[in-house]
């Protein structure tokens, strides 16, 4: 009974987190969690249940940015799952947890960690006999290898993943929507933004015609093609197009989330071009106070903000403080991605070109 009752919980906290209920949400998830008896003597049943809600604990995690405590559900589910045998099936869960916890590691900007976790995800994922199962680990260490600046490894993985889903399910199979906004964000960090419309185009048309609606990813696509647009000059179109993914993200988490500090310091770039500095100095100013709040100070992201606000200052003859912001940059640039990364290169010449 007890058992029973758990699963409708965490079924009813599905619905609750999809419906913005996040809170409600989460108190369900760990209610069923608690509810469930202990996992104990390889009984697959308890096993099973007790993995559903911690992924889902997992994701929650995931989606409010909070990449530790995702990570950590992921330790306990694939702590539990030790106890089953290995089988297609099993393995199949294994590696999608192994998956979300090498992305929570990556974000968390633990680059080795990643590493070592998604290759793992990778080697058991080619002991299953549907060859898709590599689609996740290598989509993954596409990313990975995007954010260590390695470009050209990035696009191996990326392609490799998206054959294989095209093999299975044609060119619109909605799992495509996802690679082909990584394909955008990779065209777009190596500014080829024209290169980079036609994938970003491609993700949000699939993720439209989905019977199954996925307004975070529908949001983060338009992100994609934002920054997408402005790099190729056209501020009024990105502008519109930021400004809606922000309200997407604002309606589904409030003002301090994450996603919508990556808006905020996408329109800054709009409003910088434009000669709006009050405006681009303000959104950075508020996405670095709220990515300092989800990741920390010594993150790369935090040194991305920093990087910018330094070309505002600069830009407006402040220049003291356009040389802090550049050294501080260039400090947390050096320690999290090494002093050969682009990102840290770019922000070098940055500072020396404003001296």
């Amino acid at each position: 009974m007890k058992n029973l009752k758990a699963r409708r919980m965490h079924q009813k906290a599905q619905v609750l987190w999809r419906d913005g209920h996040t809170e409600r949400a989460e108190t369900l998830a760990l209610h069923a969690l608690d509810l469930l008896p202990p996992a104990e003597g390889a009984n697959m049943i308890r096993i099973a249940d007790r993995v559903s809600v911690l992924e889902t604990l997992a994701q929650f995690a995931s989606d409010l940015a909070n990449h530790s405590e995702a990570e950590r559900r992921c330790d306990e589910a694939l702590d539990l799952l030790k106890q089953v045998e290995s089988d297609a099936s099993a393995d199949a869960w294994r590696v999608a947890i192994l998956v979300h916890k090498g992305n929570s590691q990556r974000l968390s900007a633990k680059y080795d960690e990643s590493a070592l976790t998604l290759a793992r995800a990778l080697v058991l994922s080619e002991r299953i006999p549907d060859a898709t199962m590599q689609a996740g680990p290598l989509n993954a260490l596409g990313i990975l290898a995007k954010d260590r600046g390695l470009y050209e490894e990035a696009g191996i993985y990326y392609d490799k993943a998206l054959r294989l889903l095209v093999d299975r399910g044609g060119t619109n199979a909605p799992e495509l929507a996802g690679i082909y906004h990584n394909l955008a964000g990779l065209a777009h960090i190596q500014g080829q933004f024209d290169r980079a419309e036609e994938p970003a185009r491609q993700a949000i048309r699939l993720r439209k015609a989905t019977s199954r609606p996925d307004p975070e990813g529908l949001a983060a696509d338009l992100s994609v093609l934002g920054a997408v647009l402005a790099g190729q000059e056209r501020f009024d179109e990105a502008a519109d197009i930021l400004s809606e993914a922000l309200a997407l993200w604002q309606a589904r988490y409030g003002k301090s989330h994450y996603e919508v500090a990556v808006q905020l310091h996408n329109l800054a770039a709009i409003q910088q071009a434009q000669g709006e500095y009050s405006s681009a100095e303000a959104s950075l100013t508020e996405a670095l106070a709220i990515k300092r709040g989800v990741l920390g100070g010594n993150h790369p992201e935090i040194a991305a903000i920093l990087n910018n606000l330094a070309t505002v200052y600069s830009d407006t003859g402040r220049r003291r403080e356009a040389s802090e912001c550049y050294d501080h940059a260039i400090e947390i640039f050096t320690q999290t991605l090494g002093e050969d990364h682009a990102s840290t290169v770019a922000c070098i010449q940055n500072r020396h070109n404003m001296s």
